[in-house]
């Protein structure tokens, strides 16, 4: 079955697609050794304008880690708490297999994320990320995050195709609204097996092809 050829991108979104749970796995690991509540860990690592920062690259990891450790008052060193976090993440079996299948196919794979350095520095050195994508597209690189217009745009460049020739499914509706816009062939993300079913009808199906 031959491949839409309108179609020469596919990018994935790292957390709860292309990894399991490691967000999960670190809140827990948080919670489990450091005595912290639910809402201490989501005040300080989802939703304090230091982590906004530090996902932008405009503050340091020492900065946010030192941050980190005062508002949670744990006794608790910035290398110590990267490789707890660090450890709770398993490449998806699932996800790595079609990954595999789309290159095979002459498809370019890439991910797009808000992330920190910290993170996507450990996870790429970790799992050789850098030889199982073509491209990576992380926040904190380029001082931009999703859903700003220039990320996607800059997402498009770095893969040399214009934005219709992409597919990208995200989780949020306000990133699958600027995408939609800017000419990605873009879908709201809600669970794997949606997604392929989803990827595998623009690549493949006869109406797209025709």
């Amino acid at each position: 079955m031959s491949v839409n050829a309108k179609v020469k991108a596919v990018v994935f979104d790292l957390d709860g697609v292309y990894f399991e749970r490691g967000t999960e796995n670190f809140v827990a690991s948080l919670i489990h050794v450091y005595g912290l509540t639910p809402r201490q860990v989501e005040d300080v690592y989802f939703n304090s304008e230091e982590m906004k920062k530090l996902k932008l690259g405009e503050i340091t990891s020492h900065e946010f880690w030192s941050f980190a450790t005062q508002r949670w008052n744990v006794e608790a060193t910035r290398e110590e708490l990267i490789e707890m976090m660090l450890s709770g993440y398993e490449v998806r079996e699932e996800t790595q297999k079609y990954i595999e299948k789309l290159r095979l196919l002459g498809v370019k794979v890439a991910a797009c994320s808000n992330n920190f350095s910290d993170r996507i520095d450990g996870l790429t050195k970790k799992f050789n990320l850098d030889q199982r994508f073509d491209k990576i597209v992380v926040s904190c690189k380029i001082g931009l995050a999703k859903p700003h217009s220039k990320v996607f745009n800059y997402l498009a460049s770095e893969l040399d195709l214009m934005p219709h020739e992409i597919v990208m499914s995200d989780d949020k509706e306000s990133n699958v609204t600027v995408l939609q816009e800017l000419g990605f062939e873009a879908f709201l993300y809600e669970g794997w097996s949606g997604f392929v079913e989803k990827v595998d009808y623009l690549l493949f199906s006869d109406k797209n092809n025709g």
